[in-house]
């Protein structure tokens, strides 16, 4: 039996009043294609925008032992990348041969503003916060393929397992880098920074756009009795925009400690404390159901809470506001 490739909580549409209305079969290839549009961002993340940081880093470290820890940051991010280029190889090996990106295309714009900020690191160190986030989320994101794990494809369970070893080193290393880098910059230079990492977040890591869309816009090409409902998926994607459940689940405080322990000495940084959100309710209280099969397993509420005596509660959508419609 094919598995899913990536938790369902860790795809948009899984969060839309139209993901109830898919065959688990179109579930499926959805999120097969978004699972591989999550390792493509994981090569992005690791090779486009930190590497060319950590290589300024090592040219401009202040000494061998920070310079060092960049170096050995970059062999780690090496290897993780050809984890991943593997695994999409793997599943995909007419798509993936010899590329690593095809759902992810990165805007002029970022790649121009990453390649500045990357050259200009010391008086650019938002770019290391942006790291560090992103590594934190990694964790974020590895556990909950590890809570779900009986429902997906045991090569990606192996290859987040692998990549859970090793983020908590990187965590630490982008703390040394930031205590020596954010301080020295004036509270001017780290005002801009902190406005162009808030502006960074919010239009290329927050809501779907771009390349959130091109996947589903794949995803219809491969299913051509969908098409005719092209608008109303992207409708369904812009909504999220308004879909408290989906926008707490993308940065939680819980997973964002490090971060936020970090910047609290920083006033410039406060648009943390709104940006970061308290996790979903259901993510704390709704383990995925045990020896689940896909075939089986429809993101059906009701059922899945049952057992926590919240019913009542979920139908009435408090936690789901569109349960109700769709019930």
């Amino acid at each position: 039996m094919k598995q899913l490739f990536i938790p369902e909580m860790l795809t948009p549409l899984f969060y839309t009043p139209l993901y109830q209305t898919l065959s688990d079969e179109e579930r499926l290839s959805y999120n097969q294609l978004h699972g591989q549009y999550f390792l493509e961002q994981t090569i992005f993340f690791e090779q486009l925008m930190g590497k060319p940081a950590l290589r300024q880093l090592i040219r401009i470290a202040p000494d061998k032992a920070l310079a060092d820890e960049a170096r050995d940051f970059i062999d780690e991010e090496d290897t993780h990348t050809s984890w991943f280029r593997e695994l999409l190889r793997d599943v995909q090996p007419r798509v993936y041969q010899h590329r690593d990106f095809h759902l992810l295309k990165m805007p002029w714009l970022a790649k121009t503003i990453m390649a500045l900020t990357a050259r200009t690191i010391r008086w650019m160190p938002c770019l290391i916060w942006l790291q560090l986030i992103a590594e934190e989320r990694a964790l974020y994101f590895g556990r909950c393929y590890l809570r779900v794990a009986d429902q997906l494809d045991p090569r990606f369970i192996a290859v987040q397992k692998k990549h859970l070893a090793d983020e908590p080193s990187h965590i630490r290393r982008d703390e040394l880098f930031l205590h020596w880098l954010w301080p020295r910059c004036s509270a001017r230079i780290r005002k801009i920074n902190a406005s162009i990492l808030h502006w960074l977040l919010r239009e290329f890591f927050y809501f779907p756009k771009r390349s959130g869309w091109r996947v589903v816009s794949i995803w219809l090409e491969s299913q051509p009795h969908l098409l005719a409902r092209r608008n109303e998926f992207f409708a369904a994607m812009n909504s999220l925009e308004k879909n408290q459940t989906f926008i707490h689940s993308l940065y939680p405080k819980k997973h964002l400690r490090r971060t936020l322990a970090l910047s609290a000495s920083w006033p410039e940084l406060d648009f943390f404390q709104t940006f970061f959100t308290d996790e979903p309710v259901w993510m704390l209280i709704s383990p995925s159901p045990k020896n689940a099969t896909f075939a089986s397993h429809r993101p059906s509420w009701s059922r899945c809470c049952h057992c926590y005596g919240a019913h009542r509660l979920f139908m009435r959508g408090c936690w789901f506001p569109w349960v109700s419609d769709t019930a």
